[in-house]
């Protein structure tokens, strides 16, 4: 991992520190519950890494539906946050959250089901990508499934941003089965694009 990509780890622990993340008050797009309404219905057992889960609202989604999760996030003090929540809404025996990195998953080889990214992969720079990609590929299983939220070409002042074309280009191991863009113009802090997708090798 590269010292640029330390920094903006560094620079949102510093946010969660401060309190300052805006991120969290992007409304819950109608996709999530779809796509974990599938997995409680087709993947009941599923076990569910929630990678780059900041304060763990995502993962407290899936647990609440009887899915089992892992979260992690590499700030501490959003994980804190992550598991005081999940000791107060009573889920701790279904969410385990941790500091982590994403790119150095500590896992075992296909171990998951599924996984959410829900605004992770556009922060990680393209010199690390092919790293992000061979831990997501090691830690799930050949018939498994992702949740993904990234920027779109309308958030205004983010560098990654994409298209579905480019996520269709990246994400090559995967197949899109669904597809939804936020409603434009957006009152939350950014445009979001959002994907499930399922492996295919």
């Amino acid at each position: 991992m590269t010292n640029r990509q330390r920094d903006i780890s560094k620079r949102f622990e510093e946010r969660y520190q401060q309190d300052d993340t805006p991120w969290t008050r992007h409304p819950p797009e109608p996709m999530v519950d779809r796509f974990l309404a599938f997995l409680q219905d087709e993947k009941p057992d599923a076990r569910v890494l929630d990678i780059g889960c900041g304060d763990g609202w995502l993962s407290l989604k899936a647990a609440e539906r009887g899915l089992e999760v892992w979260g992690i996030d590499s700030s501490k003090t959003a994980i804190e946050r992550a598991r005081r929540e999940s000791q107060r809404r009573g889920l701790s025996d279904r969410v385990e959250f941790s500091v982590g990195n994403a790119l150095e998953l500590a896992y075992e080889d296909d171990f998951f089901d599924a996984m959410l990214d829900r605004g992770l992969f556009h922060h990680i720079l393209p010199e690390n990508r092919s790293l992000y990609f061979d831990n997501i590929l090691r830690v799930l299983k050949p018939r498994s499934y992702i949740y993904l939220s990234v920027f779109s070409t309308r958030s205004v002042g983010e560098k990654n941003q994409f298209t579905r074309q480019d996520i269709e280009e990246l994400y090559t191991s995967f197949r899109i089965v669904a597809y939804e863009e936020d409603p434009y113009p957006t009152s939350a802090p950014a445009h979001l694009l959002h994907f499930i997708m399922e492996r295919v090798r």
